[in-house]
């Protein structure tokens, strides 16, 4: 009796010991400085973190992408997610043309990162003007959730947009015309994220969009967008049907981007 005793005593000092170093080292990341998530994201080509305040656990930072302003960025890790083996944060990025604020959890084996928020056109015309496009209106992310494990990855959520004055070029030709709002689910088919776009009024198909394991984004837009755009295809087409397909590649797999 005395031998196990004294076993379950060692135990019980070993387990204070481990806990009272794990408890120090949780100490001594809270307390770090934000700056020093500056060496984590050096590791990212093109992103830049500066003017960091706060804590490591707890900070805001500029965020800022190849150039481009990124918005401020704050975070606050929660110390409760340790207890199911994951690191996770709850994260906001304001920026004068949107507010977007969520989750992010790292654990063994997955990887969880949902979001909400309102996007001004102007911030996706940015990346529209390329293809010589630009909108009017506001955009709604609403309840984007999206998971990567061992089993692929998972996309869940709604993409809405006011609708609204559109201008884009086609064959030389500058067009402008009013679309509806439309309402975006993302959607996860064979282990590839995509997106399925409809009317908000009457939930008619305008476009779909699928990413692959390659890397390549397709989309296909049906002729009722095409009509909606006073372009239609051709007369007596289904309007379900898709008549155009877009393919372009967005990153390399284990690479960067090209």
């Amino acid at each position: 009796m005395d031998r196990s005793l004294a076993v379950f005593s060692k135990t019980i000092k070993g387990l204070a010991a481990l806990f009272g170093i794990a408890a120090l080292l949780l100490l001594a990341v809270a307390l770090m400085p934000a700056r020093s998530i500056k060496l984590a994201t050096d590791q990212v080509d093109g992103l830049l973190l500066a003017t960091a305040e706060g804590r490591l656990f707890s900070g805001e930072a500029d965020l800022a992408y190849r150039g481009q302003d990124l918005g401020r960025v704050t975070w606050s890790v929660r110390p409760g997610a340790l207890l199911d083996l994951q690191l996770g944060t709850d994260w906001k990025v304001a920026h004068r043309d949107y507010t977007v604020s969520g989750t992010a959890a790292v654990g063994v084996g997955a990887t969880e990162f949902a979001a909400t928020g309102i996007i001004n056109a102007l911030a996706v015309n940015r990346f529209l003007s390329q293809y010589h496009i630009s909108l009017d209106g506001v955009f709604e992310v609403d309840g984007l959730l999206i998971r990567l494990g061992s089993d692929g990855i998972g996309a869940e959520g709604r993409l809405r947009w006011s609708g609204g004055r559109t201008v884009y070029r086609l064959a030389g030709e500058t067009h402008d015309t009013v679309l509806p709002s439309m309402v975006g689910t993302l959607v996860s088919v064979a282990d590839q994220p995509g997106l399925e776009v409809v009317t908000a009024s009457d939930a008619l198909p305008l476009l779909n969009i699928r990413l692959d394991a390659e890397g390549w984004a397709h989309l296909g837009v049906t002729a009722r967008l095409t009509s909606l755009a006073g372009n239609p295809w051709r007369d007596g087409d289904n309007g379900d049907a898709v008549v155009v397909t877009v393919s372009e590649r967005l990153f390399e797999p284990g690479g960067g981007d090209v």
